[in-house]
């Protein structure tokens, strides 16, 4: 017979913490056979999850070593645990033979017993582990089994609210947390852990789990957090819109344990540009259930409401949702405003004075010889509405050293816009933070459609990536609100990062090249050459910021690159035979071969100087990425150019520039480069194949929303576009073979 969960705290127990908490709750729930059918069964039922630490703060590996979870055994009797098994979303771990636990004690699974032990001063013996796989940094279930695979405890948290949001690596980056919280260094290994208040409640309620003191979390000892009662929290929130011109209805659910009184409501009308709004604040009816009900004033389309829920939990008025440890003071609502289209849309609220700083930030360019801007890649905060949510975001304009300030001037704005520095129709860069991310993305790119107008550069360009199994981004048309009015027809770009290198495998290191025009510059060429030191700055230094890394940024740097540069370098001193066994111990070549026959066939414009990536999977192996395919594909080069773009002494390069990495690539694998691209112009870039993605990308736009933008659009239109490029694929397919020996 299963255990049936108790409903509640047996009565008359005080609240008081600690271990001695534990251990008393315990007793009374065994003496009342709660959890207990009286069966054999009945004291394994006992083990529960009492502790989890899913995401310590600053890791700096793949893999976050210093997870742990603990079980404490609330029962009488010693539980013997060999061939339990412990499994999450991508954990497993099975106990040895021996394993046990006593009545009241805690004993701790760990993901590296070693680095646990190191951090937390623990006895190495003590440790049970280590378990494959990681928890989730987001939404996990924990099971834990008993030999006969009979589940004994289950756990269901997340990192969202009403479960407490600053146990993921306290909840947000740098750039969204107080400043009393940073460093972040100072928590290196630690933050906050999960701690289950009482054994009397049911194991996935979140109002059973509280954190632990900041970087004081507690493996394999009493909780701080236990309590016989279980604080109250605010389970959930809804909204309710009113009638028009009546009010909305905000109802909170609180927890069923707890004391709770004096419920109130405080919100405020949130002015992008101000703050000091006045906050109003209203008593909350009970009506019921644990729920609490108030009105507020309904509002405008595109007004945010910013709102807390407060009570008296027994020590005075206080702010309960948000948790006092949330990264975030309020909660939020808005009415996305409707428009008419079926096109994705954004709207993005942002001070005048912030919208001039993003300008002035970028004055002087991003560097020049020896001086760098500082300010080149500030962010400034703003708020984006899209579908009925409202996001906290930072925002910047987005591009290359060259191309970030150019765009259409907007012939008229008759809304707030900068406070300085033209209307413009540019990139934008949009950053999310953790804990509340648009549909699992950290960073969207909304990019202006300057020179790849209308698109069908990245839109289609980047597909054919994809569809060779080389990762590149994914593409979209979407409108661009700004402080109520429609400002811009963009293409959002899938930002690589972290969250795209996710979808096709564990996250390995990224780096973009994003060079300097001058080898005596502070950044260097990105052309895989040698770096040196320079302007006062080391090589490493240097290396640092040409490719600057784009995963694991909380403990990468840029010296894998660095590494294989070099060793690039030194093969080429070396002749062919030693480039070939570069490329062989190095790179996944057939990837590598994809790469350069899509990206040549496509007639680059710089990819060779900057504007690539290089990639190093978690098996060690180095890939090549696209990045700005602007001007690819006919629009600057025909379709007979060389198909040798990178290499040493090619006349169609821009300015005569060549790239160390791509000559010897053409050099030492000529003939398989041949053979692939020879593949590549009968299958997957011939015109029968690539004709279709042409047109199924143009259905996607919409030229009379793009040309209704205030500033219009960079060239005529979406069919002339597909035309040529159309006609490239066709005459490219002839030219490359012309060119084949």
């Amino acid at each position: 017979m299963d255990r049936q969960p108790c409903s509640g705290t047996p009565g008359g127990l005080p609240t008081f913490g600690g271990r001695v908490a534990e251990l008393a709750l315990a007793a009374v729930v065994v003496a009342a056979g709660c959890g207990s059918d009286g069966d054999s069964d009945s004291p394994r039922r006992e083990v529960r999850f009492s502790e989890v630490h899913y995401h310590p703060v600053a890791e700096d590996d793949y893999a976050e070593r210093h997870e742990f979870v603990e079980l404490f055994n609330a029962g009488t009797v010693k539980v013997d645990l060999t061939g339990w098994r412990l499994q999450g979303k991508a954990l497993a771990f099975e106990f040895p033979a021996g394993a046990a636990i006593l009545p009241g004690e805690y004993r701790v699974i760990a993901k590296d017993r070693q680095r646990l032990s190191q951090v937390w001063g623990l006895d190495l013996g003590a440790l049970l582990g280590d378990y494959d796989g990681e928890l989730d940094n987001g939404k996990d279930t924990l099971a834990l089994l008993g030999q006969d695979g009979v589940e004994v405890d289950s756990l269901t948290y997340e990192d969202d609210a009403p479960w407490p949001v600053a146990a993921d690596a306290l909840g947000a980056g740098e750039d969204w947390l107080e400043p009393g919280l940073l460093p972040l260094e100072t928590h290196r290994y630690k933050g906050y852990s999960l701690e289950r208040i009482s054994f009397a409640l049911p194991t996935s309620d979140p109002a059973t789990w509280a954190l632990s003191v900041l970087d004081g979390s507690t493996p394999g000892a009493a909780n701080t957090s236990a309590a016989a009662v279980a604080p109250a929290i605010v389970l959930d929130r809804e909204r309710t819109p009113g009638p028009p011109g009546g009010a909305d209805e905000l109802v909170a659910t609180l927890s069923a344990q707890g004391a709770a009184s004096a419920v109130e409501l405080e919100y405020f009308v949130d002015d992008i540009a101000r703050t000091d709004e006045p906050v109003t604040r209203v008593a909350m009816t009970d009506r019921g259930a644990r729920q609490f009900v108030a009105s507020i004033p309904a509002v405008a389309e595109g007004v945010v409401v910013r709102y807390r829920v407060r009570a008296d939990r027994g020590a005075g008025g206080e702010v309960i949702s948000p948790r006092a440890t949330d990264p975030y003071r309020w909660h939020a609502y808005a009415k996305t405003p409707a428009v008419a289209t079926t096109t994705r849309t954004y709207h993005l609220q942002i001070a005048p004075a912030a919208w001039g700083q993003l300008w002035t930030n970028l004055q002087g360019g991003r560097d020049t010889g020896c001086d760098v801007n500082p300010r080149w890649d500030d962010e400034a905060p703003a708020f984006l509405l899209h579908g009925d949510k409202v996001y906290d975001v930072r925002v910047r304009y987005q591009g290359s050293r060259f191309n970030r300030t150019l765009g259409l001037d907007l012939p008229s704005w008759p809304y707030p816009g900068p406070s300085t520095g033209p209307i413009r129709a540019l990139s934008w860069h949009i950053s999310f933070p953790r804990y509340r991310r648009l549909e699992g993305r950290e960073k969207i790119i909304l990019n202006k459609n300057w020179q790849s107008c209308p698109g069908y550069d990245l839109g289609v360009g980047y597909r054919l990536f994809r569809d060779a199994g080389i990762p590149a981004p994914e593409t979209r048309y979407a409108r661009l609100h700004i402080n109520g009015g429609y400002f811009h027809y963009m293409l959002e770009v899938e930002r690589p990062g972290d969250d795209m290198m996710a979808k096709v495998g564990p996250v390995g290191e990224l780096f973009k090249a994003v060079g300097g025009g001058s080898e005596s510059g502070a950044y260097g060429v990105a052309d895989e050459r040698r770096i040196g030191p320079a302007c006062g700055l080391s090589a490493r230094e240097r290396y640092a910021m040409t490719y600057d890394r784009k995963t694991h940024n909380s403990w990468g740097n840029a010296d894998p690159v660095m590494t294989l540069v070099e060793e690039l370098n030194d093969a080429r001193a070396a002749g062919v035979a030693a480039e070939r066994e570069f490329f062989a111990r190095n790179f996944d070549l057939e990837r590598l071969l994809d790469y350069m026959a899509i990206i040549n066939w496509s007639v680059p414009f710089d990819d060779y100087i900057h504007n690539h990536y290089l990639y190093r999977r978690r098996d060690g192996r180095w890939i090549m990425m696209p990045w700005d395919l602007d001007k690819n594909f006919g629009s600057w080069r025909p379709a007979d150019s060389s198909i040798y773009l990178g290499a040493e002494g090619e006349a169609d390069a821009i300015g005569g520039r060549w790239n160390r990495l791509k000559d010897s690539f053409l050099r030492a694998y000529r003939a398989e480069f041949h053979a692939r691209l020879l593949q590549f112009i009968d299958g997957p870039l011939s015109p029968a194949v690539v004709h279709p993605k042409v047109d199924a990308w143009m259905a996607t736009g919409n030229l009379a929303e793009a040309m209704a933008a205030p500033a219009g659009m960079n060239c005529s239109g979406f069919a002339g576009r597909a035309g040529s490029w159309k006609e490239f694929v066709t005459e490219r397919a002839a030219a490359v073979r012309a060119r084949l020996p």
